[in-house]
């Protein structure tokens, strides 16, 4: 659903639009009246965490003050809980400290429970040292009402706030590497990936998000993030919108990185603002090869689900060497299916971490309650995976990683382990000969792994393919030559689809795959014992302008020469 000006915004997704002011303007209308500033000059910089409001309206509220050229204090942003557990209202705007008094004029204020924003309200507060340090740790106050909106109180709001721990964590960039989702009671809406070079890829509500996140001074735990949003016009309101902000990691018992609040407004575009309060993924040790290594080849290997999802555990497929890949689980009748695209994290290819361009399509076959091949996609999927060695040869012989999407159940990633396909490994007296006519032949897979259909595909020696399924669907497409000059058990399909037989029996309603799309992927060849291609696969998938999908999972064994 489209995202409005004016409309609800998602849980635990705070979207607002707020304009920029400047530091002049009245609202202070209902602020106590203060005498002269005594005491020590205080300091406001830094992460805060506290409370806001009274009683039962009591709420957290956490932020940042910016220290400004002087460290008295510049830009602010505090994140107060809304009513409702409906997410986060966002305060900010400039703010000053002279000596212990805190004030701030010409504030902007956006409540996530009507969608709408107040414009110069007034912060005024008390800023105090600890006996101890001297540093600031303390600052207590109250903001005037933000009259039209839902959080309106016609009075002025207290709000009390600590230094928070958060801060003794300095930021680095090998720190916040990681994927951060939304999650807890108020559900998760986003997701998105920060690589160890600080590029940020994700989904945010219905937008695409590609961007940065960098330690934004020495010392201090606040990240720098930019945020651009892109999409179509039916699920990101926001397109073409840049956001610019703060991040700060949250973290368990161990020091490891658990959580992250991530506070930004727009820059470019649209006025808008976020509040994400996200979890980490777990993170898992690994170990990669210091020498550049390639995913390409074919993989086997088990899936570990969220805790109470239930499904398939295992999982097969190809990476390409272009990095094009394509998973599958096995079935007693289908299969699920997840493809995309992955690319190394940096440009230098010094490092074995591969992620995808946030262009990742997982294909359900559940979804919609059929099991069948007109199951549903989720796009948007993000998969990130590090290629490992054994440290004697350097030859890639482990993948691991995870797959997430913002829908998916469980609310944590899919883990996967996987291997090389002993299956579908070149066998050492074919390499640098593995050619179309290898695999030239009949194959046959069996209809209860086809959507209840029988499939026979014949390749030709000119790499042409013919087939047809036992409900009268015909198979047309190309096989080219091997990718990787006979080393690799890997084709490439082009042209791939199904078409409606005009010949079929009258009693055949025709081909119901013959509506999608061209389709392209890969071919690999299987063999036995012996190294003799004894059945062959097929791996591709396709995609209408109109957004329509379609993929092809065969898997099929060597006929014999009739």
């Amino acid at each position: 659903m489209p995202l409005t000006r004016l409309s609800r915004p998602l849980p635990f997704l705070v979207l607002s639009f707020a304009a920029l002011l400047s530091g002049c303007g009245g609202g202070g209308a209902g602020a106590d009246e203060e005498g002269p500033p005594v005491g020590t000059q205080q300091y406001p910089a830094g992460f805060w965490e506290g409370t806001v409001g009274t009683g039962a309206a009591q709420r957290t509220m956490v932020g940042f003050v910016d220290g400004g050229a002087d460290g008295k204090g510049g830009e602010f942003y505090l994140a107060r809980g809304a009513a409702g557990a409906a997410g986060y209202d966002g305060l900010y705007g400039l703010l000053r400290a002279n000596l212990t008094a805190v004030q701030a004029t010409g504030v902007t204020y956006f409540s996530v429970q009507d969608g709408k924003f107040a414009t110069g309200l007034s912060l005024r507060g008390t800023a105090s040292s600890s006996p101890a340090t001297g540093k600031t740790v303390a600052i207590s106050g109250n903001y005037t009402s933000p009259a039209g909106t839902a959080a309106a109180t016609g009075a002025p709001t207290p709000f009390k706030l600590n230094y928070s721990k958060l801060n003794d964590y300095p930021a680095r960039a090998d720190l916040i590497a990681g994927t951060y989702r939304g999650s807890g009671v108020f559900g998760g809406q986003w997701v998105f990936t920060v690589t160890e070079r600080g590029v940020l890829s994700g989904r945010v509500g219905g937008c695409n998000v590609q961007g940065a996140a960098a330690p934004r001074s020495p010392g201090s735990a606040l990240y720098s993030v930019t945020m651009n949003l892109t999409g179509d016009e039916s699920s990101c309101g926001y397109r073409s919108s840049q956001q610019t902000g703060v991040a700060v990691l949250r973290f368990d018992a161990n020091n490891v990185p658990n959580g992250i609040w991530v506070l930004t407004r727009n820059s470019i575009g649209t006025d808008n603002t976020f509040v994400l309060n996200g979890l980490a993924d777990p993170r898992q040790p690994t170990t990669p090869s210091p020498t550049p290594l390639s995913a390409a080849g074919n993989w086997a290997g088990t899936l570990t689900l969220p805790a109470g999802v239930t499904g398939d555990l295992d999982i097969h497929g190809t990476v390409f060497p272009d990095g094009g890949m394509f998973f599958y689980t096995n079935s007693s009748f289908n299969h699920n299916v997840l493809y995309g695209r992955l690319i190394r994290y940096n440009n230098d290819q010094t490092t074995n971490r591969f992620v995808t361009a946030n262009d990742g399509v997982f294909f359900d076959r559940l979804l919609d309650g059929t099991g069948d091949y007109m199951g549903g996609y989720v796009s948007g999927v993000l998969v990130d995976a590090t290629v490992e060695s054994a440290a004697a040869d350097g030859i890639a012989n482990r993948l691991t990683g995870t797959y997430s999407y913002p829908t998916q159940p469980g609310g944590y990633p899919t883990r996967f382990v996987m291997q090389p396909d002993s299956l579908y490994t070149l066998p050492a007296r074919r390499v640098g000969q593995a050619n179309v006519n290898m695999i030239a032949g009949g194959y046959r897979m069996a209809g209860s792994s086809f959507g209840g259909h029988q499939v026979d595909i014949d390749i030709a020696v000119d790499g042409s393919i013919t087939g047809v399924t036992s409900n009268q669907c015909l198979i047309v497409g190309k096989l080219l030559g091997n990718l990787a000059e006979g080393r690799q058990n890997l084709y490439r399909v082009e042209a791939f689809g199904f078409l409606d037989n005009p010949a079929r029996p009258a009693n055949f309603i025709g081909c119901e795959l013959s509506s999608g799309p061209s389709q392209s992927g890969s071919a690999a060849a299987i063999f036995d014992a012996n190294g003799e291609v004894v059945g062959l696969r097929i791996l591709a998938a396709g995609l209408f302008q109109s957004g329509q999908r379609a993929h092809t999972v065969f898997v099929g064994t060597k006929r014999p020469a009739p």
